[in-house]
């Protein structure tokens, strides 16, 4: 047997009004439409519903049995269909992003005004997460959409660039450093502020540098950490040229390495994902804000 929902709303609604006419107007269907699908339905059950005469139409005994099991059934899949709508409506309603620390205390807050101002509708939630958990969030569906410095491309992810970015060095402001390039064997390792080797930002250091295993004086977890180390004059760094976004935190200064390293900072989305349009106006708000405060 294969009931359907058309056919239980049809089924119901002649037995409320016992009337084939009134219950055709009520679901906006033909007389004759609203006759085939009970006969339809009777014939599945292989019984007869209703009693027709010319003045009535009235339950049979089977009809009377059935009425309880199709007004559970209609009513359990209408409560079903519309939590499934608020389900849905909610997550149009919402877009989760995920950012790296440093950008995510920068720019983000001037980010969300003024995509607000764009979309009010939309509430967005931001996590501010390491780059490897921000992939992989964004591969298992957890995030809609993931910010930050992705080197390799995957497959079933979409990667797209916000801004673009390079390696440069990191000075102290109020060292009175002047240079406005510094070559890259020009560069004092002695005095470098590292990233772990494992991260893929120092590993492309290491590899214009020419450094094999001879670790930095000093190795920290986090970009902010450098900069910080930086601006206390305990040393150097090379980072992405993205760093300036925090230039107002830190009174740090960075100068273009050449020959140009990039390391661009990246939208990742699920590839094939869906209503696209709220993801692509926030990534315009985001380079908007984060270029002008890269200046």
């Amino acid at each position: 047997m294969n009931f359907s929902f058309r056919q239980m709303r049809a089924f119901l609604a002649v037995a409320r009004h016992a009337s084939f006419t009134k219950a055709a107007e009520q679901l906006h269907i033909s007389q004759a439409g609203l006759s085939a699908m009970v006969r339809d339905l009777e014939t599945q059950l292989d019984c007869r519903l209703f009693e027709r005469t010319t003045r009535a139409v009235r339950l049979t005994p089977a009809g009377q049995a059935l009425l309880p099991v199709a007004q559970r059934a209609v009513h359990d899949l209408g409560a079903a269909v519309a939590q499934l709508g608020a389900l849905g409506a909610s997550g149009r309603d919402r877009l989760r992003v995920g950012v790296t620390p440093l950008i995510a205390c920068s720019v983000i807050p001037e980010v969300l005004k003024r995509f607000h101002k764009l979309a009010p509708q939309l509430r967005v939630e931001v996590m501010d997460l390491d780059r490897s958990l921000i992939a992989a969030r964004v591969e298992s569906g957890d995030l809609d959409a993931g910010f930050g410095a992705f080197f390799t491309r995957v497959s079933g992810i979409r990667r797209r660039t916000v801004f673009p970015a390079r390696l440069a060095l990191a000075v102290p402001r109020l060292a009175g450093d002047r240079r406005r390039s510094v070559r890259w064997q020009q560069i004092d390792r002695d005095s470098l502020i590292a990233l772990p080797d494992e991260n893929p930002i120092q590993r492309l250091v290491n590899q214009h540098l020419g450094v094999q295993g001879d670790a930095p004086a000093r190795v920290v977890t986090h970009l902010e950490t450098v900069l910080a180390m930086v601006e206390a004059g305990l040393g150097q760094a090379v980072v992405p040229s993205f760093a300036a976004v925090a230039s107002n935190r830190w009174q740090v200064r960075l100068v273009p390495v050449a020959p140009a390293v990039a390391v661009d900072y990246y939208c990742i989305t699920r590839a094939g994902q869906g209503d696209s349009e709220r993801i692509d106006t926030f990534v315009r708000c985001f380079g908007e804000v984060a270029t002008a405060h890269m200046g």
